[in-house]
C-alpha cells in the first residue's frame, strides 16, 4: 500500500519505520529539512520538505493514489486540515489523525459520519489515561492490554530469581492453571525478544508476557511472589492533561487522589475541574513533601509532568519511599529503553499507544485492537476471522504461518481457549495472535478474507 506520513516527529517517523519495514511505500511530508535528512539516513522511506496542510505538496507527495494517510504532526488544527483534504478532496480510503482537543474530535468524529472510508482519531493522552487504568489493578505489571472484550489480559512481568515461574517449562502451564486460559506470548532475555513455544523455559531475569484470565491475576501474582499494595489513594504529580483526565477518571471510580502541581495557575485550574482530588502545591521530587501526604501509604503514584526526567525521578522516589506501584509518562526512547533498570514498575508512552491505534489501520481484514510492546518488537493482534479467510483453511498446524507467530487464544461463541495445532478456526471466531515485528507484515495474506 503507499501511505503519506504528515509530520515527522515521534509519532510519525515510528510509524513510518513499522510501514516501511512491513514492505509498503511510504512517503513523510515534514517542514524541518534537518529532520527529514535524519529519517532519510535511518528509514526506508521517501521524505517531501513542506507544509503537509496544503493541497500542493499533497499533491507532490501522491495523496491522489494514497491508500493511508497520517496526519501526525504536533499541531491538531493542522492535522485536522490534512484529514479533510484527505477525506474531501481525495477520498483516501483510511484516514488517521492525531487530535487531542475535545472539539477537534467532536468536528472528526463528523467528517468520518459524512463520508466514505475509514476514518480514526487518535488521542494521545485519553490513551495513556486508559493504559495507566489498566495497569493499576495488576500491581507489578510493566505493561498490560485488555483483549476479547476484557476477557482476557495481556500482561507483562520481571521474573524475579525467588519466583516460582522461575525455571518453569511453558507446557507446565496448565497444570498450573487447569481449565482457564493462560499462555505466555513473548518473552525478552538478554536485550532480545522471543515468542516461545511448549518446551521453553521461563528464567529469573525474564521478561515475560502472560495472556491470561483476569481472574487469575492474584494467582499469578502469588506465584510471582508478589502482592497487592495496601493502601487506596493514588498520587498524581502534574496537572497536565493526562494528569487531570487520569484524576478525573479515578475519581469516578471511588479512588481517593492527591494531585502534586508545582505551577500555581494550574493548581487552580485542577482543583476548580476536579471534586473529590486533593490538590496540593509544590514540587513531586520534594521528598518531605511526598512523604507529608502519606507517599508511604499510596497504592500508586504516576510521575505525569510536561518533563519527562521530572516523571522519572519523582517516581523512582516515590518508589524508595514506599508507594505500592509507580509509573512514569516518558516519551524519550532513550528513557524508555533505560526502563529494566529503572526500577519503575511501568513507563506509558503515549507516541508507541498512538502507533499501536494507528496500525489498526494498516493490517488487513477484520483487525479489531492492535498493541505494539515493548521496544515495538512484538505485536499483538485481535482479528475477526473472515469467511474464505486463510486462517479457517485447515488445522493451525497446517495453515503455515510465518515463524514468530503464535496463536494465544480464541473466542467462540463467548468461550475462550488456548488452541492447539490440530484445533481449527472457523469464521466468527475471535483470535488473539502474537507476531514479531519482522513477522507481522506477512499476516496480511491471512487476514482477508
Amino acid at each position: 500500500m503507499r501511505a503519506i506520513v504528515v509530520g515527522g516527529g515521534l509519532v510519525g517517523s515510528t510509524l513510518a519505520g513499522k510501514l516501511a519495514a512491513d514492505g509498503h511505500d511510504v512517503v513523510v511530508v515534514e517542514r524541518d529539512r534537518n529532520l527529514l535528512a535524519d529519517l532519510a539516513d535511518r528509514l526506508d522511506v521517501q521524505t517531501l520538505a513542506g507544509n503537509g496542510a496544503t493541497v500542493p505538496v499533497l499533491l507532490d507527495a501522491g495523496i491522489e493514489s494514497c491508500d493511508l494517510l497520517f496526519a501526525t504532526t504536533n499541531s491538531d488544527e493542522a492535522n485536522m486540515v490534512v484529514a479533510l483534504v484527505g477525506s474531501a478532496l481525495f477520498e483516501v480510503p483510511r484516514v488517521v489523525a492525531r487530535l487531542r482537543d475535545s472539539g477537534h474530535l467532536e468536528s472528526f468524529r463528523a467528517l468520518a459520519a459524512g463520508g466514505g472510508g475509514q476514518r480514526l482519531a487518535i488521542d494521545p493522552e485519553q490513551a495513556a489515561v486508559e493504559r495507566i487504568l489498566s495497569l493499576l489493578p495488576v500491581p507489578g505489571a510493566v505493561d498490560v492490554v485488555p483483549f476479547l472484550d476484557g476477557k482476557i489480559l495481556v500482561a507483562g512481568f520481571n521474573i524475579d530469581p525467588g519466583s516460582d515461574f522461575s525455571g518453569l517449562l511453558l507446557s507446565h502451564l496448565r497444570l498450573l492453571f487447569p481449565g482457564v486460559p493462560m499462555l505466555v506470548v513473548a518473552i525478552r532475555r538478554n536485550g532480545r525478544w522471543i515468542v516461545p513455544h511448549g518446551e521453553d523455559e521461563i528464567r529469573a531475569g525474564d521478561l515475560v508476557y502472560f495472556a491470561l484470565d483476569p481472574g487469575q491475576v492474584d494467582n499469578v501474582l502469588a506465584l510471582l511472589g508478589r502482592s497487592r499494595p495496601r493502601g487506596k489513594r493514588v498520587m498524581i504529580a502534574g496537572a497536565t492533561r493526562i494528569g487531570i483526565r487520569l484524576a478525573d477518571a479515578l475519581e469516578e471510580r471511588g479512588v481517593p487522589v492527591t494531585l502534586v502541581e508545582e505551577r500555581r495557575t494550574a493548581c487552580d485550574e485542577a482543583a476548580g475541574c476536579l471534586d473529590g482530588t486533593l490538590v496540593i502545591h509544590g514540587m513531586p521530587t520534594d521528598r518531605d513533601l511526598l512523604e507529608e501526604e502519606g507517599i508511604s501509604g499510596a497504592y500508586g503514584f504516576v510521575g505525569c509532568t510536561e518533563d519527562h526526567e521530572v516523571n522519572v525521578v519523582s517516581a523512582l522516589l516515590a518508589r524508595q519511599l514506599g508507594a505500592g506501584q509507580t509509573f512514569a509518562v516518558v516519551d524519550n526512547p532513550a528513557l524508555v529503553g533505560l526502563m529494566g533498570e529503572l526500577g519503575i514498575d511501568a513507563i506509558i508512552s503515549p507516541r508507541m499507544l498512538s502507533v499501536s491505534l494507528a496500525l489498526q489501520f494498516v493490517r488487513r481484514g477484520r483487525v479489531r485492537a492492535v498493541a505494539a510492546l515493548l521496544d515495538d518488537l512484538v505485536e499483538v493482534l485481535e482479528i475477526e476471522v473472515a469467511q474464505g479467510s486463510r486462517l479457517a483453511s485447515g488445522r493451525l498446524a497446517e495453515i503455515g504461518f510465518p515463524r514468530g507467530v503464535l496463536v494465544a487464544a480464541v473466542q467462540r461463541e463467548g468461550r475462550i481457549f488456548v488452541p492447539g495445532g490440530g484445533d481449527r478456526m472457523a469464521p466468527g471466531d475471535r483470535v488473539l495472535l502474537i507476531t514479531t515485528a519482522d513477522a507481522a507484515g506477512r499476516l496480511d495474506g491471512f487476514l482477508g478474507g
